[in-house]
């Protein structure tokens, strides 16, 4: 059975829900933890919102039964599911909304000798997912912390022009996405204001040309939807012999929900998520799993060679007119329709003249180089171009993929980022096979392309980058926090200065940005 459901109507969503009790499975997944009730008001819905009387699409927090007050629960400065009615300020960068409550003496005694900025003048801070700013919600407090409360969204009482309609009937749960219920147009406007205010607030760094041009629009494509070629889904340790979810985790907990199909990921991916699910269901019961009293995670990647669950398996995908091998539970950008623009505006930022000499590029080093994306995929445009990657096994098929797409000026190296620039190894260049060190490389017409893991680059790093002085540095980013920090040090330290800052969707729906930050030595 294909439980897709695009295009729901809030007022058909309980009763499409209810309807998948059909099958036992579904009831017994879905209906695990208690239903908690959220509903919009008919007045606030706006032109994209049909008008509807009660809308119920919220799980809670609670496990089902659950009528008392959890025993670690800290009654203060909230009672348990204490109800508020607040004006939703901003989002996080986990995607869950900012509401400020001024507290009373009678919420909290100690309110006088609080600090200001969060029980005073800004009013304590109460986290609610599934809002957008702007909006008036009634949300349910389930968990106080020492400086913010966690809440559950009830009822949107003044909607947002942005709100829609999730494809998903999950949405509101699975902590998957957590922007379904936007337009893709105010997801990509909130994702570069993020990336404005972390580089003004962590890196210290003024828009407006002051210290740093304006963040560029967010660049996304048309593919919204159905674009993921790569989910893991997990499964948690069976009870009685039997798997109770396969999915991701909720939104507000650890629970697992249970996922028959995910709306991001491919067509292809969800075809074959539907036999997956059967025979791991089937495994369970039967007592074929192989690890039965642990939980797993299972691969589902979408390449040339079909939905393949096997990690070890070898798949090749394409990028432009490059073709990429890899192994398919290894590390590779999972938005197929995205990766081509990804790797245009990396070349494009890598290669063009410097801004003030305007020389050529004619070197490249590609830290965190992976799989060769980018040194292959700016090959082209370079005399010679180095990757070094601390995954021996990525560093092969960086190795393999050159040889595979005819590119003979890249070479691989296998150590860590940090030790690229101090190497005594010399790398062999050109079709004559010349031995150069990295260290000889030309610092006026050199770029370093910089893809770090989400904790961004270490101390050590920087100040060898900065001891090297290249010329531009080319800073891809999962995580514009720490971008942003490691951005403070290339300005103040360093002496560079910021060319341009460009968000990218990779992940529509989602909270993940990835940033392309591009930075000028003076």
């Amino acid at each position: 059975m294909r439980h897709r459901l695009s295009g729901l109507s809030l007022a058909n969503l309980v009763v499409t829900m209810a309807s998948f009790a059909t099958t036992a499975r579904t009831a017994t997944m879905m209906f695990r933890p208690a239903l908690a009730f959220v509903s919009l008001s008919p007045s606030s819905l706006g032109p994209r919102l049909p008008a509807v009387a009660s809308s119920r699409l919220f799980v809670s927090t609670a496990p089902q039964g659950f009528t008392g007050v959890p025993r670690k629960f800290v009654p203060t400065p909230f009672d348990y599911h204490k109800e508020l009615t607040l004006r939703v300020d901003a989002l996080t960068n986990l995607g869950i909304g900012i509401c400020r409550h001024r507290l009373k003496e009678e919420e909290d005694p100690s309110v006088a000798e609080a600090p200001t900025e969060t029980r005073g003048g800004g009013g304590w801070v109460i986290m609610v997912p599934n809002v957008i700013p702007g909006e008036l919600i009634r949300c349910r407090v389930y968990r106080n912390h020492k400086s913010y409360s966690d809440a559950d969204l009830m009822e949107v009482v003044e909607a947002s022009p942005d709100r829609v309609n999730p494809a998903c009937e999950l949405a509101a749960v699975c902590g998957g996405c957590q922007y379904q219920h936007m337009t893709v147009a105010r997801q990509r406007e909130w994702k570069a204001r993020q990336v404005d205010e972390l580089f003004e607030r962590v890196a210290g760094l003024e828009g407006g040309e002051i210290d740093r041009p304006d963040v560029l629009p967010t660049v996304g494509t048309d593919e919204v939807y159905n674009y993921r070629s790569k989910i893991t889904p997990h499964y948690d340790r069976p009870k009685d012999g039997a798997i109770e979810a396969i999915g991701f985790k909720q939104k507000s907990s650890r629970r697992i929900v249970d996922v028959p199909y995910c709306h991001i990921a491919t067509d292809a991916i969800n075809d074959k998520l539907e036999k997956v699910r059967e025979d791991k269901f089937a495994e369970a019961r039967e007592g074929r799993l192989r690890r039965p009293k642990k939980g797993a995670t299972v691969l589902l990647r979408d390449a040339n060679e079909g939905v393949v669950t096997d990690n070890n398996e070898y798949v090749t995908t394409p990028v432009r007119d490059l073709t990429f091998r890899l192994r398919a539970g290894n590390f590779f950008q999972n938005n197929p329709f995205m990766l081509p623009v990804m790797v245009d505006l990396v070349v494009d930022a890598a290669s063009r003249p410097h801004i003030r000499t305007g020389e050529f590029m004619t070197h490249l080093i590609d830290c965190y180089c992976g799989s060769g994306l980018f040194a292959l995929g700016s090959a082209s445009h370079f005399d010679t171009c180095v990757g070094i990657e601390v995954n021996d096994e990525a560093v092969k098929e960086a190795r393999v993929n050159a040889e595979l797409n005819g590119v003979g000026n890249c070479r691989f190296v296998s150590a860590s980022a940090e030790a690229i620039f101090e190497s005594k190894d010399a790398v062999t260049v050109g079709e004559d096979g010349i031995d150069v060190l990295v260290d000889d490389f030309p610092r006026d017409t050199t770029t370093v392309v910089v893809d770090p893991p989400r904790k961004g680059c270490s101390e050590e790093f920087l100040e060898q980058l900065n001891a090297f002085q290249p010329a531009r540095v080319v800073y891809m980013s999962c995580d514009p926090s720490t971008q942003a920090r490691d951005a403070k040090y290339l300005v103040e330290t360093a002496g560079y200065e910021v060319a341009s800052i460009q968000p990218l969707d990779l992940f529509p729906q989602t909270r993940h940005i990835e940033c392309l930050a591009v930075f000028e030595r003076k």
